[in-house]
């Protein structure tokens, strides 16, 4: 379905105003006068003003250069007095550091020879002690060793008696060989019986431990089987149909609770919604304060007659097609911009307005600075007949996507008029025929600052530290430009926020729902301004208003009235409170709505809460019956678990016992088989050791007394070994206790040493600090010398800088003396483009009319702006860029005072086809 794409025009019109100022030049003549007896003499030289006020400026500088070398003077003998003092203390400094240092030196000498003579005192003590000690081990030592030899020697004596004793008896103790045979034979028989009775007495053991083990382990496994024959499996069958009921239970549960939830969730953003609402009223009726449009009489009667009139799809009013009209509106224009004046809004100073990173505005601002425009527009609109604007969260999200798109485009729209693409785009993305947007170039909202001598820019807008009075002038300002300025553009902007156009018209026309925002491009210039930007107001359609509904009946497709386009969905088409607009019957009418989404919301929330507990109950029912399933499970399966465990462990023992049994059976038949044996190898021996004759027996008893002595002398070396090890103790006792005593006087020592070091730094500290302080303080005065000297330096050149000016002000003429009121200025090489008149206004005269983008500017049009309102003044000859005061005869006024565009947002429809 094709359909004819809108067309945006756009109207940039600037004012620029100068003055002159002329200077001339005063002639005086200087007389002298002789004594009075003598003839009085006029001098023949005469001195010009321009002479004058060079001489006073000649002295002033020689007054002042004295000043400056008088004042050098003292302030370099006050810093060779400073740096005296400093040198002196500096060296009185480092001679009692010399001393201190010396001093540290000798603390820590006589420290440690203190150290040293306490230590070698201690050294002769101990070692005394240590020598007293070891005469005493060493006598001790001799004492015992002479006991111990007479011991031995008695020893020997015994053993000598006991051999010769044995000797005389000798037949008594020799044995034949045949005898050492029989006794052996006995005794390894007797050995061998005790063998074979162990052996027997050993297998009948074993054998009962084995009968033992094997009898326990069967009982054992009885008892087990038994146990577990007693316990009792949980029926799993049962257990999952109760649980398989209970989650079904739970689901049901939940399904009911998300249901309830849901509705509840819905019906408190219903409830939260009409409360924005309620309260977005409510703020606005507390902080309104009355602004209108005053008109003129007839104002409202010529938008009528032409409403009347208009032919068929119109949306200009121009002075060949209505020319009774267009005369009415233009002169009406002139009254009407004078009775209308912005009233500062006290309540709307103390909010702050802070533009976007993009320099656009906040939706709450956006939302703001419609419901003012709307609050001055539809008063107008409902007195012509029109259906009074709305604000929906559509239309607000309309003007703030097109804010956007301009700026991400980086359009100028001082330059190149409307960006047609970017309204394009948000048309399409909110599925509606056309975005309609009439613009206005800003002049009342940014603080505008004249810089001169910046490039092609002289003045700059700034939009920081702005408050919401402040946008309320520009959104006012701007639409005093769009009604009565309009003229030259066929009261294009007009016929638009007036809402005119639908008269008679098959076109659709945006025009029902209201949103305006505010945009600017940072360093973007145009017209000799610099963050150029401006007011857009974007309408679109609403699908019931009157104009929709009639052409959608007659069969065409509008966009705007499709239920499926975004702007028609809920939440967008919601309508925000107009201030002062039936706004008791809109608060009255929010607050049923909120009394009746509150209810809603009790109520639903009584069933969210009663399908919550249902869920709960179900849920803690399922837990129950999972928890008893698994808690049966578990149990039987621990049970089963003991029953292994304890049986096990019973088997594991009655075997290890057993074990335990045989093996110390076996040990202790090894044991005694090892005894027997071992007995007997011991009696062989004996047997075999018998002497045979008197000589083996002496030999024997000679063995006997070597022995003797051997063991004697083994004290005897024992004896020596303990007294050399007590030697080496005492030895070593007097090293330690030296060792100890010297380390405690290192420390000692050392401390002092530290405690010198300390206070030796101490009092090197406070010698720098001194010096530091009167460095600072000699600093101090020096800089104070200097601050006053150059006080008494600018007091001297402010009061030159007065005289100076007085005598300007005494002998050169004023610019008023010679200054025409008829002298026209040059403005771009156009001797009649700007000429200032006597009543201080300031007449514009444009170029002769030219066709611009389809339409007639007009020709030789003239506006007059009041200075005092209007113009931004400043002096020719101002070195710190002030602006004077208004009314100062040596400014000159310039500025350029915003520019208006509008788009002409029309846009064609397409009949369905009947056939």
């Amino acid at each position: 379905m094709l359909k004819q794409k809108n067309s945006h025009k756009i109207l940039k019109s600037t004012l620029l105003a100068a003055t002159a100022v002329t200077t001339g030049a005063v002639v005086t003549t200087s007389t002298v006068h002789a004594d009075e007896t003598t003839p009085t003499a006029t001098a023949q030289k005469q001195v010009t003003p321009e002479e004058q006020v060079a001489q006073k400026q000649n002295d002033n500088n020689q007054q002042l250069s004295a000043l400056k070398q008088q004042q050098s003077n003292s302030e370099n003998e006050a810093a060779k007095q400073n740096t005296d003092k400093l040198t002196e203390l500096q060296e009185n400094n480092a001679e009692k550091i010399k001393i201190l240092d010396q001093q540290l030196q000798n603390q820590k000498q006589v420290a440690q020879q203190t150290a040293n003579d306490q230590l070698a005192a201690k050294t002769n003590t101990v070692r005394q002690s240590e020598q007293s000690q070891a005469v005493a081990e060493n006598n001790a030592y001799q004492s015992q060793v002479a006991a111990q030899t007479k011991a031995n020697d008695q020893a020997v004596a015994n053993q000598q008696q006991a051999n010769a004793q044995e000797l005389a008896n000798a037949a008594k103790h020799i044995v034949t060989p045949e005898q050492k045979q029989s006794q052996i034979d006995s005794a390894t028989k007797n050995t061998q019986q005790a063998l074979d009775q162990a052996k027997s007495d050993h297998d009948a053991t074993v054998n009962k431990l084995n009968d033992q083990l094997t009898n326990d382990l069967k009982q054992n496994a009885q008892q087990e089987q038994a146990a577990k024959n007693d316990l009792k499996q949980p029926n799993q069958a049962d257990s999952q149909k109760q649980l398989d009921d209970a989650q079904n239970a739970v689901n049901n549960a939940q399904s009911k609770a998300n249901d309830a939830q849901n509705a509840l969730t819905n019906a408190k953003n219903t409830l939260s919604a009409n409360q924005n609402a309620l309260t977005q009223a409510q703020d606005a009726q507390k902080d309104h304060v009355v602004n209108t449009i005053n008109l003129p009489a007839g104002y409202i009667d010529a938008w009528k007659e032409y409403v009347n009139t208009k032919e068929k799809n119109d949306y200009l009013v121009t002075e060949s097609t209505y020319p009774e009209v267009f005369k009415k509106l233009e002169t009406l224009d002139k009254e009407a911009l004078k009775n209308n004046v912005y009233h500062t809004n006290s309540a709307a100073e103390k909010v702050p307005v802070t533009l976007n990173a993009n320099g656009t505005l906040s939706r709450d601002d956006i939302i703001k600075a419609t419901q003012f425009a709307v609050s001055l527009l539809n008063p107008i609109r409902e007195a012509i007949g029109v259906t009074p604007y709305k604000i929906t969260n559509a239309s607000i999200d309309v003007a703030q996507d097109v804010a956007n798109e301009y700026r991400k485009d980086n359009w100028n729209t001082w330059d190149h008029a409307h960006d047609n693409d970017a309204l394009d785009q948000v048309a399409s993305k909110w599925n509606v025929d056309l975005v309609g947007e009439s613009w206005a170039g800003d002049g009342s909202f940014g603080q505008v600052k004249w810089t001169p001598n910046n490039g092609d820019t002289e003045f700059v807008h700034n939009y920081n530290n702005l408050t919401l009075n402040d946008l309320y002038k520009g959104v006012y300002s701007s639409i005093l430009s769009l009604l009565f300025h309009d003229a030259d553009q066929g009261y294009g902007h007009a016929t638009d926020i007036l809402g005119v156009r639908a008269a008679n018209s098959d076109l659709t026309v945006a025009g029902d729902n209201l949103g305006v925002s505010f945009e600017y491009g940072k360093g973007m210039k145009a017209w000799g301004q610099t963050n150029v930007g401006g007011f857009h107001f974007n309408s679109i359609s609403d699908a019931s208003s009157k104009n929709v509904q009639r052409l959608v009946k007659e069969g065409y497709v509008v966009d705007a009235a499709d239920p499926n386009s975004k702007v028609n969905q809920p939440g967008y088409r919601d309508e925000i409170a107009i201030p002062g607009q039936d706004s008791q019957k809109q608060i009255a009418d929010l607050q049923a709505k909120v009394n009746q989404a509150q209810n809603q919301v009790d109520q639903l929330t009584k069933t969210a809460n009663a399908a919550n507990q249902t869920l709960t109950a179900a849920k803690a029912k399922l837990a129950d019956l999972q928890k008893n399933t698994a808690d049966a499970k578990n149990s039987y399966q621990q049970q089963l678990a003991a029953i292994n465990t304890k049986y096990n462990d019973q088997a594991t023992k009655l075997k290890a016992d057993h074990d335990a049994k045989i093996k110390a059976e076996n040990d202790a038949y090894q044991a005694k088989v090892s005894q027997l044996n071992n007995d007997l190898q011991t009696k062989i021996n004996a047997i075999k050791a018998q002497p045979e004759n008197t000589d083996q027996l002496k030999t024997q008893l000679d063995q006997k007394l070597a022995q003797v002595k051997q063991d004697g002398q083994h004290k005897l070396d024992q004896l020596k070994q303990d007294h050399e090890a007590r030697l080496q103790k005492i030895q070593q006792d007097a090293e330690d206790t030296l060792a100890a005593y010297k380390a405690n006087l290192d420390k000692d020592a050392q401390t002092k040493i530290a405690k010198a070091q300390t206070d030796h730094d101490a009092s090197v500290k406070a010698l720098n600090d001194n010096y530091t302080q009167l460095k600072s303080q000699l600093d101090a005065q020096q800089a104070k010398l200097v601050s006053d000297d150059q006080a008494q330096y600018n007091a001297l050149a402010t009061k030159l800088d007065s005289e100076l000016a007085a005598l300007k002000n005494q002998v050169l003429p004023k610019p008023a003396d010679h200054q025409t009121a008829q002298n026209k200025q040059v403005v771009a090489g156009n001797t009649n483009t700007v000429a200032l008149d006597t009543t201080g206004k300031t007449t514009v005269v444009l170029p002769s009319g030219e066709k611009k983008n389809g339409v007639m500017t007009a020709n030789n049009k003239r506006a007059e702006v009041e200075t005092m309102t209007n113009l931004v003044q400043t002096t020719k000859n101002n070195k710190n860029g002030t602006l004077p005061q208004t009314g100062n005869s040596n400014s000159a006024a310039i500025i350029a005072l915003g520019a208006l565009t509008s788009m002409f947002g029309l846009g064609l429809v397409t009949k369905k086809k009947e056939w």
